[in-house]
């Protein structure tokens, strides 16, 4: 397949400022972009796909206070890309389309936009050409992607799902309506001017959003023009989404205050005044051999969707659930993600003498004894685990210590903790710095220093 000259035609940003509200009993106030999958950091994997579609600089924006930790994480992991960080205060609620704004002087070009926490072994060569060929202003990439049998470590609880729901036309992939489950309650009305317009629409309710948006640099110009937008999934996008089929086929006057689609008051120019709409343009558009769906031919705003393959390993990061899946999965997906062997997973400069280890990643600097039995597991850095240890399916964060005589079945065992000997825990979560007892049998348990938790 023929590459995009990604370097000179698109500029790519990541999302790294998010607080991790979802899952506060693993972060304990630590960067959310920094959660172990495998062992890399979160942060590591999309931007190892920027750098495997041939971008060279990266756009990260993080919170002010948690900079100079991600920064010194990922030089441990080096990258062939120049970072540019960019700081948010850590003391306000900034959203995606917030924090896109206060950058959008940095923005020279059409721009590639992604969360930190997406995983997708997708090509977006699929999704520039799509880009390109559509003279599109938002191309957006779906995954379908199912978590199957995921026991979550702690105790028992029920893990709210979130669904989006799409509305695509099968013959163009033309992205026409998109939302989220929760805002509907038994039904769901199709706009007549959809069917109008398009003859045929698929609603989606299975598709993952990944996170990964293509955008138009004058989307970024009209963005930075209007205040009332803080995010981009629940805000903008939905607002673009719904005002490329408007019957308004001109820029109404310089008055008129559009609405978004949570009711916020948008101050500034119409939407059509950004768009590029210059005679040259509209002829090149009309005529080309892509445009198959003729009510597309006049619109001067176009969205579009990429729907990977059903065999595609896509997930986003933020839950519990999907960070027990992730890592789950992790050793057998390695390298569809980043075109590495799984050798790349152990440490070069850890020290391991047991010979019964399988599907086991392990960061730098751990020591494993002999005498242990590990699989399915993350070990993290730093960490040291002694003879007579038995992990299945566990996951243990930097620093961890694990004494003689231990079992640990589907556990998460956060940074800097104790497990004493001859204790045996399954499903349990472990809080940061905490100190299990010897002898310590359990079940279904959240130990932690921390209260005060928010069950989501």
């Amino acid at each position: 397949m023929a590459t995009i000259n990604t370097i000179n035609e698109f500029q790519a940003v990541v999302f790294a400022a998010g607080k991790g509200s979802r899952f506060p009993e693993i972060l304990e106030g630590r960067p959310k972009c920094l959660l172990p999958i495998g062992s890399y950091p979160l942060i590591w994997y999309p931007l190892k796909m920027l750098q495997r579609h041939g971008f060279q600089d990266v756009i990260v924006i993080v919170l002010e206070n948690e900079k100079s930790e991600i920064q010194q994480k990922l030089e441990k992991h080096p990258l062939k890309l120049k970072l540019e960080y960019v700081t948010l205060s850590g003391d306000s609620d900034v959203g995606t389309a917030d924090a896109l704004r206060q950058i959008s002087d940095r923005i020279k070009t059409d721009v590639v936009l992604l969360s930190c926490d997406t995983l997708v072994d997708f090509s977006l060569y699929a999704a520039f050409k799509q880009f390109r060929e559509h003279n599109a202003s938002v191309v957006g990439l779906l995954v379908q992607s199912e978590m199957n049998n995921v026991v979550v470590p702690g105790p028992k609880m029920k893990y709210k799902i979130e669904q989006d729901l799409f509305g695509i036309c099968p013959e163009s992939n033309r992205l026409l309506f998109m939302g989220s489950v929760s805002d509907f309650e038994n039904d769901f009305q199709i706009p007549g001017h959809l069917l109008r317009q398009n003859g045929k629409i698929d609603i989606r309710s299975g598709l993952l959003d990944a996170h990964v948006y293509i955008v138009r640099k004058w989307v970024i110009d009209y963005l930075e023009s209007n205040a009332g937008f803080s995010t981009l999934k629940g805000e903008l996008l939905p607002f673009i989404v719904k005002k490329q089929l408007s019957a308004v086929s001109q820029p109404q006057s310089h008055s008129e205050k559009p609405i978004s689609e949570v009711n916020v008051d948008i101050k500034g120019k119409h939407i059509l005044e950004f768009a590029p709409t210059s005679p040259l343009d509209t002829k090149i558009h009309d005529s080309s051999i892509f445009n198959k769906v003729a009510s597309t031919l006049n619109d001067i705003i176009r969205c579009y969707a990429v729907i990977t393959p059903a065999s595609t390993f896509g997930i986003r990061i933020n839950t519990l659930p999907s960070f027990c899946y992730a890592n789950q999965q992790i050793y057998k997906t390695f390298p569809a993600l980043t075109d590495l062997p799984v050798a790349a997973l152990i440490a070069t400069n850890s020290v391991i003498k047991s010979t019964q280890i399988a599907s086991t990643t392990v960061g730098d600097q751990t020591v494993i004894s002999e005498k242990t039995s590990i699989n399915s597991s993350i070990i993290g850095a730093n960490c040291v685990i002694n003879p007579k240890v038995r992990l299945t399916n566990c996951t243990l964060m930097d620093h961890v210590i694990i004494e003689e005589n231990v079992a640990l079945e589907n556990c998460i065992i956060c940074e800097k903790s104790v497990i004493k000997s001859n204790s045996s825990l399954r499903n349990c979560l472990i809080g940061s710095n905490y100190t299990v007892s010897a002898n310590t049998k359990k079940d279904n348990v959240h130990l932690s220093n921390s209260a005060g938790f928010m069950e989501i």
